[in-house]
């Protein structure tokens, strides 16, 4: 069952398409005769339906205090399991976790195609036509950044599907390559197909020192015509750009935006580790395709994603009108800081929330709550219910001349 990210299914459309497969599979990866090792695509299959379930489990109030907190230790010593390239474990972890969140639960292994064609040609074919006629655009012109999303787009399109690169396995090829078709026409006419366009879109940018970014945005229908306010998410450690935007419970945090008229953008955490230029860029970028409004800029992550964020507030405080922090973060104590709130997990193997709510005491414009019964990532779910409303009643008064 093919499962697309921002390249042609709406979020509905894959909370509908996960809990088919979570009702459907037929049996366990262990099961299997012969079982090949396990991939990150096998993990970020389970990782959805664990996310799935555990949201559906915990809005019907199917959860005991006690259930929950042993679900939530063994889904974080998956997660260590994991940052250990123990990836087996990882699995049979996640499936006892994934089972007391949803007892029916059994994991079928989706079978990557082995060669993708598309009207009957390979994807290969496609991807070189498109980029052939990419090539004799002007990359350095106004429309440079569109170019670098069309050309990054247009390179998922490959004939044998990485199992290691969520942008590749979770793609629908034939949807990507006539949305990038039409992307590429637009180009060629001189219009940038990116702006003001609504939507849920896999791209990426140039960003400082020329890194290229990995990026979902997910605008909403106010985009086409008014200014929006920005909400950027931060993934942890091991995760990527499609993090936030449809895990860390079924994309809440994409939803929230959306009903808050904020464009949401779902970014690759690391470049955002090293220096707050990179933020500059992104800024640079939408603020071409969209319009903004400078007093609604929001940023949230998650583990090494909130420790970006605090960076964030420390270096740019100017900026930005408020930020969360989930298990996780760093002490913000320059002038004129956001609001910021920590909230940490009572549970937390990974960064305790001891650390988390020390990082808020030493915030001067900090606060602090914490999650009872709950660990590293399944947290998220409820911080983002919690910490999404909080931010959006938050707005940036002008700087003073």
């Amino acid at each position: 069952m093919p499962i697309s990210l921002g390249m042609g299914r709406s979020t509905r459309t894959l909370r509908v398409a996960l809990a088919a497969a979570s009702l459907s599979a037929a049996a366990t990866l262990s099961a299997q005769n012969a079982p090949a090792p396990v991939s990150r695509a096998d993990l970020a299959w389970r990782y959805l339906l664990m996310d799935a379930n555990y949201a559906t489990a915990d809005s019907a109030g199917r959860l005991s205090d006690s259930t929950r907190a042993a679900l939530n230790r063994i889904f974080d010593r998956s997660t260590l399991s994991f940052f250990g390239g123990r990836f087996t474990m990882t699995a049979a972890m996640m499936d006892t976790a994934i089972t007391m969140a949803s007892p029916s639960y059994r994991y079928e292994r989706r079978v990557l195609p082995a060669a993708v064609m598309i009207d009957r040609r390979p994807a290969r074919a496609v991807r070189e036509g498109l980029t052939a006629r990419l090539s004799r655009l002007d990359s350095a012109g106004p429309l440079a950044q569109a170019i670098v999303s069309a050309k990054a787009r247009a390179a998922l399109l490959v004939d044998t599907v990485s199992a290691e690169r969520s942008a590749e396995f979770l793609t629908e090829p034939a949807a990507l390559a006539k949305a990038v078709g039409a992307e590429v026409a637009a180009l060629e006419k001189g219009r940038n197909p990116y702006a003001k366009a609504v939507g849920d879109l896999w791209r990426t940018y140039r960003g400082a020192n020329g890194s290229l970014v990995p990026l979902r945005v997910i605008a909403p229908r106010a985009a086409a015509t008014q200014p929006v306010g920005v909400l950027i998410a931060l993934h942890g450690a091991g995760g990527d750009e499609n993090m936030f935007a449809s895990g860390y419970g079924q994309g809440i945090a994409a939803r929230l935006a959306r009903e808050n008229d904020l464009l949401f953008v779902s970014l690759a955490t690391t470049p955002f580790m090293t220096s707050a230029v990179q933020f500059d860029s992104l800024m640079a970028v939408l603020g071409r395709d969209y319009q903004l409004d400078a007093s609604r800029v929001y940023v949230i992550g998650h583990s090494m994603g909130a420790g970006a964020a605090a960076r964030l507030a420390q270096e740019r405080p100017q900026a930005l009108a408020a930020v969360v922090c989930l298990a996780g973060g760093a002490p913000v104590t320059v002038a004129g800081a956001p609001p910021v709130l920590f909230i940490g997990a009572q549970l937390d193997p990974i960064i305790p929330a001891a650390r988390v709510k020390a990082a808020a005491a030493a915030t001067p414009t900090g606060s602090y709550e914490e999650r009872a019964n709950e660990g590293h990532t399944l947290m998220v779910r409820g911080g983002v219910l919690r910490g999404v409303p909080w931010m959006v009643l938050k707005r940036r008064l002008p700087s003073s001349p």
